[in-house]
């Protein structure tokens, strides 16, 4: 059995971002901020980290830079995987208010991420569980996994309620 050591990317810096007035997944560019980048950096001292075989990460600016100081302090190789990415708010991917992802997420919360009635088009909790998993079945041939991701897809697997920024939480799948 595979042990996926998952992992919230650092402290994220939205303030180039908000400078910009980037819409949508230009929310997705932020790097870590100086804290984040420190959070990162403790994390690299963290025994369960040792012997891990790869780092896989979500394409977000937050994650790779998160996944790059890991890979950098730890000499492991690290690889993308798109469908390790952030819950999707919008699947319409048409939105240009942050104000509806936080109203799309409360919906997501309330309900446990099942939609109850048509007008939702954000993700589903099941969707999201079922695209990280086929992610980790790619990788079942390892003993040790790093996942750099994100807290909705840390939460959709794991149950972990709002994980810390770069902090790990165990999760063991057989596929």
């Amino acid at each position: 059995m595979v042990e996926f050591l998952f992992i919230r990317h650092g402290e994220p810096d939205y303030t180039e971002i908000d400078k910009r007035k980037y819409k949508g997944f230009g929310n997705d560019l932020a790097p870590l901020t100086k804290e984040g980048i420190r959070q990162v950096e403790k994390l690299t001292k963290d025994n369960n980290l040792k012997d891990a075989d790869i780092i896989i990460t979500s394409p977000y600016t937050r994650t790779m830079q998160t996944a790059s100081i890991l890979s950098k302090e730890l000499n492991i190789n690290m690889s993308v995987e798109l469908d390790l990415m952030e819950w999707i708010p919008d699947l319409s991917y048409s939105y240009d208010d942050y104000s509806k992802v936080v109203k799309w997420r409360k919906q997501y919360d309330i309900n446990n991420g099942k939609h109850i009635n048509a007008s939702y088009n954000w993700e589903e909790k099941e969707s999201i569980q079922k695209r990280v998993k086929n992610v980790l079945k790619k990788y079942s041939n390892y003993s040790k996994v790093i996942v750099v991701t994100h807290g909705m897809v840390i939460n959709a697997l794991t149950n972990t309620q709002k994980p810390e920024y770069a902090k790990i939480v165990k999760y063991s799948y057989n596929p």
